[in-house]
């Protein structure tokens, strides 16, 4: 049953993320109540969007970077934003988006500061600690911002059982067959029969 938050979550996802098997932003969504999921990379001709990014109350669940590119520390939020938008795209994605468009680069940020490594393990490689999902990040800040960590665990519980999935699929024997063992009597590209010799 999806979770209700006190702060409407709306997700700009790049393209090509949709592609992943596992879309992390896509269960973000079907969990919560009254979220939104809009694709693209440049949003200046998107009117929905332009409203999301216009309306007060709007935070971007972004690093506020210094002028050196680190992460400063995380904003503390007097309050829980009405709106808060999130980029669901590769770190490179990311920074090209906000460059592409500009109101969603001036949007107060909200930081967050994890504690544990991203649920992706061997499936997706981070750039580096403390670099999350876009579900974990979003269950994090929700979290925080209303100091009930334990309400949105459920998300993340949810998408370490697809990761799960996805790895056993991936080692099983419904994996692709270019990568399954050659049967006997076969030889595959590259290999010699032994009584080929040398």
């Amino acid at each position: 049953m999806p979770v209700a938050p006190r702060t409407r979550v709306v997700i700009l996802q790049h393209p090509r993320e949709a592609r992943l098997a596992i879309c992390s932003a896509w269960l973000a969504h079907i969990a919560l109540a009254g979220s939104e999921l809009h694709r693209g990379v440049r949003f200046g001709a998107e009117p929905r969007v332009r409203e999301l990014l216009a309306g007060p109350g709007t935070a971007l669940l972004f690093p506020d970077l210094g002028p050196e590119g680190e992460a400063r520390a995380p904003a503390v939020q007097a309050q829980s934003p009405e709106t808060l938008i999130v980029i669901d795209a590769t770190w490179p994605q990311a920074t090209k988006m906000l460059r592409e468009n500009p109101a969603l680069a001036a949007l107060p940020r909200v930081a967050l500061a994890p504690a544990q490594a991203s649920g992706y393990g061997e499936l997706r490689r981070e750039p580096g600690p403390g670099h999350l999902s876009t579900i974990e990040a979003i269950a994090l800040a929700l979290g925080q911002l209303e100091g009930a960590p334990e309400r949105f665990e459920p998300m993340c519980e949810a998408f370490r059982r697809s990761v799960a999935l996805q790895i056993a699929e991936a080692r099983g024997s419904r994996r692709n067959p270019r990568h399954r063992p050659p049967r006997a009597g076969i030889s595959s590209p590259g290999s010699q029969n032994p009584d080929e010799g040398p």
